[in-house]
């Protein structure tokens, strides 16, 4: 009878544990996926060390200006589309993205660019910027169009300005976020050689101020998977739990998963 009691008693305890654990796991999911205590995303001052790059430019204000693209100066025809190409017939391009696809797929010297990247104007940097981006990101992976290699060739010849290049990319993702409209930036400062701990301070400034959805979520995958600095990868876990968005707090619960996974197999294997 004591014996019966016994084990009676010890499935008892194992019950309870196994509901203790359930809720636990139950409430960790509902508090990471529910959005119960999400706050909306408030625009806030950019790391500083974007604008004082940009000021360093200002040596550059003396140089012959150049023509604006939107002007009649600057104005990319439909010559700029080789006709004989269908991929680019199938394609929509503004103005600003057929100046870049020209000077990319022309493999000829980076300087065209350069000058826009560091022009003395910020809107023509943040013009360039925004074209380049949404360019890579619709045309990285177009194997018919050549760009990846030709972009690749790209970093290579203007390599000695690739933080000049950064910096316009961040003043474009800022200015996106100030003007609440989408951007694709983060994908090309992510992938971009050169990157480092300013990308990184970048990205996780997005994360929490940037309206569009898609750039928070990206960041938070790409500070925590790839940023190499745990302090700010735990404080973005941490904080973008109670995000507006399922879609971005989703994310922080897949990165915590792969996360507790990682740790679990090193125990494993030590």
């Amino acid at each position: 009878m004591n014996k019966i009691m016994k084990i009676s008693s010890t499935y008892k305890k194992l019950i309870i544990v196994t509901a203790v654990i359930a809720m636990a796991v139950a409430g960790f999911f509902v508090h990471t996926l529910a959005g119960l205590n999400a706050s909306p995303v408030v625009f806030d001052d950019p790391p500083a060390f974007v604008e004082r790059h940009a000021a360093e430019l200002d040596h550059l204000a003396a140089s012959p200006p150049l023509r604006e693209s939107g002007t009649d100066g600057g104005h990319v025809d439909d010559s700029v589309v080789e006709k004989s190409e269908s991929w680019r017939q199938s394609m929509d391009f503004s103005n600003d993205e057929r100046l870049v696809l020209k000077a990319i797929l022309d493999g000829k010297s980076p300087d065209v660019l350069l000058r826009l990247f560091t022009h003395p104007q910020k809107i023509q940097r943040v013009k360039v910027a925004s074209a380049f981006g949404s360019l890579n990101v619709k045309l990285t992976h177009h194997e018919e169009s050549g760009f990846a290699d030709k972009r690749n060739q790209f970093w290579k010849d203007a390599k000695e300005h690739l933080p000049d290049i950064q910096n316009a990319l961040y003043e474009a993702l800022i200015t996106s976020a100030e003007e609440g409209t989408k951007s694709y930036i983060p994908y090309t400062l992510a992938w971009m050689p050169g990157q480092g701990h300013e990308t990184v301070e970048v990205l996780a400034w997005a994360a929490k101020h940037h309206p569009d959805p898609w750039v928070r979520r990206f960041s938070v995958f790409f500070v925590v998977e790839f940023g190499r600095n745990e302090e700010l990868a735990d404080s973005l876990l941490q904080d973008r739990v109670h995000d507006p968005e399922y879609q971005v707090r989703k994310e922080v619960l897949d990165q915590r998963i792969r996360r507790f996974k990682e740790i679990f197999g090193r125990g494993n294997n030590a």
